[in-house]
């Protein structure tokens, strides 16, 4: 097998599934977002000078995915496909979802080695994380693991890298103290995702888009953040009403199944909104989601021209 597609949304799982593939021989490595396509295909047609397989590592090939790709590029690399040179093993890989339904991706499937993995869910990454300790002499209890997942977003990247500095911070195989992770990595982050809501609501434009770039370097996906938001404007909108219906504090704590201070902030925030804004922004939210999700719509795009409306 001598073409690989890796789709996994961690890069160090992704370099682990490269090394298994290169071992100890040397390598070329391309990045999509510089080079052309014609470029890579270039140069996997080149045969290597000594007669030893070359391999060639083609990192952020996200054009398997939901980026486009024009039709010159994709009858390149169809072609390379026919007729691949045998003296290069040529790996792409993506942190992207792949789209199955590419003709690409589908010979890469079909006739050559597809190496996905879907993004992990809590449970996934707890049994990954605490393997992964164990591999290194360590021990660590579900709390500890628990801490390290939400401080870092669900972010499997961001997770390996906190364990390397526990792991210097230790210098030797023992037990991992929850203590000692909060003192190494920071107090847990008091979800930014609550203060982006927040700042949204408030219609602070600068602050909303510098906490959203702020949760880009962590993959916050966009969508939670979509649901979050559309939460909020729903409850202002049902705090609102019921007000106007003269409700009183307590039945509408009640029948939304929240604190009384939840919803006076609900109220206080509701107030410097029209209905019609709050019923706008609802619907705005809903076709951001659904069109993200069809990928009609570049996920980050869409909300930096969401805040541009909203926070105005």
């Amino acid at each position: 097998m001598n073409i690989y597609l890796i789709s996994i949304e961690s890069y160090h799982l992704i370099d682990w599934e490269v090394k298994k593939i290169v071992k100890d021989n040397p390598t070329i490595i391309y990045n999509m977002n510089k080079v052309s396509i014609k470029e890579v295909i270039e140069e996997a047609n080149y045969f290597s000078l000594t007669g030893d397989q070359k391999y060639l590592i083609v990192n952020n090939a996200d054009f398997f995915g939901a980026d486009k790709i024009d039709e010159k590029d994709s009858e390149l690399i169809l072609n390379y496909l026919k007729e691949p040179n045998l003296t290069t093993t040529i790996i792409f890989t993506t942190q992207k979802q792949i789209d199955s339904r590419k003709k690409i991706v589908k010979i890469i499937k079909d006739n050559y080695e597809l190496i996905y993995k879907p993004k992990m869910d809590k449970r996934s990454l707890t049994e990954l994380i605490t393997k992964y300790v164990q591999e290194n002499e360590y021990n660590i209890d579900y709390n500890s693991v628990n801490y390290l997942i939400n401080n870092s977003y669900n972010n499997l990247d961001i997770i390996y890298n906190e364990l390397y500095k526990i792991f210097l911070y230790y210098n030797f195989p023992c037990t991992i103290k929850l203590q000692d992770i909060i003192k190494i990595i920071g107090e847990e982050l008091d979800s930014n995702n609550f203060h982006f809501v927040n700042a949204v609501i408030e219609r602070d434009l600068k602050k909303s888009i510098k906490i959203y770039n702020s949760l880009r370097i962590y993959k916050v996906e966009p969508t939670s953040l979509i649901i979050l938001l559309a939460r909020e404007y729903r409850l202002m909108y049902y705090v609102l009403k019921m007000y106007q219906n003269h409700t009183s504090l307590s039945e509408i704590s009640s029948n939304l199944n929240l604190a009384d201070w939840q919803i006076q902030k609900l109220y206080n925030n509701a107030i410097h909104y029209k209905e019609k804004e709050l019923l706008k922004n609802l619907t705005e939210l809903c076709n951001l989601d659904k069109n993200i999700k069809k990928g009609i719509w570049d996920k980050n795009t869409a909300i930096y021209n969401f805040l541009l409306e909203a926070c105005i």
